[in-house]
Formats: C-alpha cells, sequence, structure tokens
C-alpha cells in the first residue's frame, strides 16, 4: 500500500511540473504577418527565448519543420520569402526546460511576398479575343482595393520580330480585346500595378493566332470575287482588241499547214517502184482480156494494148 502511494506521489509530481512547464510560462502574443515580416510581441521576462517553425501549404496539418535561423533565439521578427507562400507559422516562449503553447499565425498570402502574379487565361468567343485574369487570393484587393491594377501589355509578332507593344489598364477580371488584325499571331502579358508602379512578378507570356471574323472572310470573298471578274473582263477586252487589229495575222497563224514533199524525197520514191515494159502481141502471155475494141462512127478499129 505504501509503495502504490509513493509511485502516486512520483506521478503527482511529475504531472504538476509538466503542467507547471506548459502553463506556467506566458506564450508570445499578437502574433501577425505585416507586410513580408512575422512578428510578435514577447512576455515581460527578458529572458525568454522564442522558437519558430512552419508548416508548407503543401505539406499535411501535422507535419512542421523548425527555422534553423530561429531556435531558441531572442529574435523576434522573421522576414518571409517567396517560397513560402501559403505556410502557416507558428511560435512559442522557452525558459529553461520550460516552454509555452504555441501561437499560431495567418497563411502567408500575396499581400506579404511581393511575389504573386496574376493567374491569366486567353479565350475567343463569338469571333472575339477575351482575357480573364484571376487573383492568386483576395489579400491585394482587399488590402488595397482600387489601387491594384492589372496592366496587360500585347503585340503582334511578325517574321522581322517582335512590333510594337500596346498596353491596357483596367480593374475588371475579363477585358475583351479588339482592334486586333486577324490571321496575325499575338502575344499577351499580365503584371499588377500598385499605385502605377509594377508589383510582384509578371505572368507567362502567351501567345495565340487571332481568328478570321466572319466580316473579315465576307469582305475577302467579295475581293476576290471583284478581282476576278475585272481580270477576266481585262482580259476578254485585250482578246478583242487583238482579234481587231492583227485580224489578218491571227487569220494566217489558224491556217493550216501545207506539208510539201521535197524532190530529192520524190526521186526515191520514184526509183523504188520503176514502171514495167508492156508485153508484145506476141508474147504468150497475150490473152483474150489483153484485146481492146474501139468502135468509132460505126467504124470499127482493133487495137492491141499490151
Amino acid at each position: 500500500m505504501i509503495h502504490h502511494l509513493h509511485v502516486l506521489a512520483v506521478l503527482i509530481t511529475l504531472l504538476i511540473i509538466n503542467i507547471d512547464r506548459t502553463f506556467g510560462l506566458k506564450p508570445p502574443h499578437d502574433v501577425k504577418l505585416v507586410r513580408s515580416d512575422l512578428q510578435w510581441k514577447p512576455s515581460n521576462d527578458d529572458n525568454v527565448l522564442y522558437s519558430l517553425q512552419y508548416n508548407p501549404k503543401s505539406k499535411s496539418q501535422d507535419e512542421w519543420l523548425n527555422v534553423s535561423s530561429h531556435i531558441g533565439t531572442k529574435l523576434r521578427t522573421f522576414q518571409i520569402t517567396a517560397e513560402l507562400y501559403g505556410a502557416v507559422f507558428r511560435v512559442r516562449s522557452e525558459k529553461g526546460n520550460n516552454v509555452s503553447e504555441w501561437q499560431y499565425s495567418n497563411p502567408v498570402q500575396c499581400v506579404n511576398v511581393a511575389f504573386c502574379l496574376p493567374e491569366t487565361n486567353l479565350s475567343v468567343k463569338h469571333e472575339r479575343v477575351f482575357l480573364t485574369m484571376k487573383h492568386m487570393d483576395q489579400s491585394l484587393e482587399k488590402e488595397y482595393g482600387e489601387h491594384i491594377q492589372f496592366k496587360i501589355s500585347y503585340w503582334k509578332v511578325d517574321n522581322s520580330g517582335s512590333s510594337e507593344v500596346k498596353s491596357i489598364i483596367t480593374n475588371r477580371k475579363n477585358e475583351p480585346l479588339q482592334e486586333l488584325e486577324s490571321e496575325q499571331n499575338y502575344c499577351f502579358q499580365v503584371e499588377y500595378l500598385l499605385y502605377d508602379k509594377p508589383y510582384g512578378n509578371a505572368s507567362t507570356e502567351m501567345c495565340k493566332i487571332i481568328p478570321e471574323t466572319p466580316e473579315t472572310a465576307r469582305r475577302r470573298v467579295l475581293l476576290f470575287s471583284i478581282l476576278t471578274t475585272v481580270f477576266v473582263s481585262a482580259m476578254c477586252g485585250i482578246c478583242i482588241f487583238v482579234l481587231f487589229k492583227y485580224h489578218k495575222k491571227v487569220k494566217k497563224l489558224l491556217q493550216p499547214i501545207k506539208l510539201e514533199i521535197p524532190d530529192h524525197y520524190r526521186e526515191v520514191l520514184d526509183d523504188r517502184f520503176p514502171l514495167q515494159a508492156c508485153p508484145s502481141p506476141s508474147s504468150q502471155s497475150l490473152r483474150s482480156y489483153d484485146l481492146i475494141t474501139v468502135k468509132e462512127n460505126s467504124n470499127e478499129e482493133q487495137e492491141t494494148i499490151s
């Protein structure tokens, strides 16, 4: 029984020590993000140290990483860098073996890191080009209101390189782009303006060939038809003029070509086919059908032709 009482007393003592370690030391208060700095107010004890941890946006809620420069330190501020966007911080007080509860900050947003860029999307609807823009979070709009704006830069890309860059400054998140040449390649880029000065990073360049509108297609077809008609009419006029002015030459050119056999070809052909001598009347080959009788003025004459 005495042994059990002794163990119980030890457990109560340890519990009291743990409670004193946990609740006996006051935690830092007013932990907040001020622009790009994490700040907190210390306790009244000058001998208190502070430790800082953070949970990245991509990590689970239970996974906390130490900030190596802020472990057991008297520092009461921490500068936030761009890669910590979305992270949550927590800080506690430490004195000897005593530690306080953790105090948490809000997530790091665009207002805390000057690297944010607008999220953009380029689309074509009803033959019109629309550039849709969106904030990474609402902190800039909430903090600065209409003083945070979008600057849209766009330019036409041709064979000689980039042409003149044009800009539009707007607060709207859906901006139609007009007066763009059809079937031309344009590139677009968006960045923030804070009090008319660049803020954060510019978005990735987006390039797109502007499609031909129905009105442009109709004008092109009409122009092609007019040019074809003019060309055909001009060719017909030229042909008629040539026929009237040079009709004799044209008529001569259209006559069929007369082919005459040269004399030396004639001699060759005549030598190949010589005439045979006529047989004499005494020839044995004389036959009855070789006799031709000619009658004239009732006088009968007989002529033998071989």
